[in-house]
This record gives structure tokens, C-alpha cells and sequence, in this order.
């Protein structure tokens, strides 16, 4: 399939994952959808409340919510990390980029490069080493994966060369395939979001 047509596929298909598409002028517009998508979210909720701690009011589901906001993206370039700092000044949001285990109770969002997208499962490959990455990836309430379209491909089994290449980089190597937000039904099998991870996943598609 040619590069348009992946492009196609997964506008056809991420609806259904469920995942919100964006296709981003540039890097810095991506970085501002960031921006923008974690400034409309309610505050984060509280999970592992600490006590004596001040917290706001309580969520749908019954957690105390932060009182700030924090943007986590352990993964970017400083180059990049520079761009998104830019966009965040003069917000609320408070930028994480290491450190994540000390927000193992939740935090807004975070920012994850992939290294491929299979379109036609609309599932995200992510060489997760950094135990950064995979917190954020994880923790967060909403995970925003930043796809290169050359990266696009069609399905599960081309992405063989890539995983081979990942295996033999030396070492242990973390790939995550994550399709939409956390759900699970294990518990008197009915659905639930974000039990295990992110209750929204926004893919930002990039020109190389």
C-alpha cells in the first residue's frame, strides 16, 4: 500500500480503536494540540491520596483531583522538550521528564514517540527501555503518541524487520503494541477504560 493509503486506513479505523486522530502541520503544532488537550481534560484524579496533602474537589468516581496539571514527556529531545516548554509557559500545566515514580498516582498526560503504527490494527509500537517512557505511557490519563507517517505500516507482520532490529540492539528491550485506551472486563465482565493505563490514547500524526 502506498504511504496516502495507510494515511487513509487509519483515519477509517481509529475511530473505532477507540483513538483520536490528529494530523499536525509541524512538530510545534503537535506540541501545541499537547498543550491544548491537557488544558480542556478535568484535573487529574488523585489515585494513592496522600495524607495531609490538599487536594481539589472530588471526580466522577469519587478521588480527590490534583490542584495542578502535569504533562509528562520523558522521551523527547531536548531540541523537542525545548518547543514544548515554549507552549506550556504561561499555563497551569507542569512539565514532568523524569522523576515519573514519584506520580505513580496518576498525571494528566503524557507525550510518547512510536516507532511504527500498524494501521491496520491501529496499534502503536514502542521500544519502552526507559522506564521513563513506560510510565508515562502507562500512568498517565491520556496518552499522546507522536507518529512519523514513514513509520505507517499496514499490518502486524511487516513490523518483523523492526521488531528483530529492537531484539538486537543488546540487552533487554521493553516493545510495547498498544491499541486505544486500557479496558478490561475481568471483573463480572463488564468493559471498564483506564483500569490498567491512559482512559484516552490521541495519536498526532507527523511528516517526517
Amino acid at each position: 500500500m502506498t504511504l496516502d493509503q495507510l494515511v487513509e486506513v487509519l483515519r477509517k479505523k481509529a475511530p473505532a480503536v477507540p483513538a483520536s486522530l490528529y494530523e499536525a502541520k509541524d512538530f510545534e503544532d503537535a506540541m501545541q494540540y499537547a498543550v491544548d488537550v491537557t488544558e480542556k481534560k478535568r484535573h487529574c484524579e488523585m489515585l494513592m491520596p496522600v495524607a495531609g496533602e490538599t487536594y481539589g474537589p472530588e471526580s466522577e468516581n469519587g478521588f480527590p483531583t490534583l490542584l495542578d496539571r502535569y504533562l509528562a514527556a520523558p522521551g523527547l529531545s531536548d531540541e523537542e522538550f525545548a518547543v514544548l516548554e515554549g507552549k506550556v509557559a504561561g499555563t497551569d500545566i507542569n512539565l514532568l521528564r523524569s522523576g515519573l515514580r514519584s506520580h505513580l498516582g496518576g498525571f494528566d498526560t503524557s507525550i510518547t514517540w512510536a516507532d511504527a503504527l500498524i494501521t491496520d490494527t491501529v496499534t502503536c509500537v514502542v521500544n519502552s527501555n526507559s522506564e521513563e517512557v513506560r510510565l508515562g505511557s502507562m500512568v498517565a490519563e491520556i496518552s499522546i503518541m507522536l507518529v512519523k507517517k514513514s513509520t505507517l505500516l499496514n499490518r502486524l507482520e511487516d513490523s518483523a524487520p523492526l521488531m528483530l532490529d529492537l531484539l538486537n540492539r543488546g540487552g533487554a528491550s521493553y516493545t510495547a503494541m498498544i491499541t486505544g485506551p486500557s479496558r478490561t472486563a475481568d471483573i463480572e465482565r463488564v468493559g471498564a477504560l483506564g483500569v490498567h493505563g491512559p482512559l484516552e490514547l490521541h495519536i498526532v500524526l507527523l511528516e517526517d
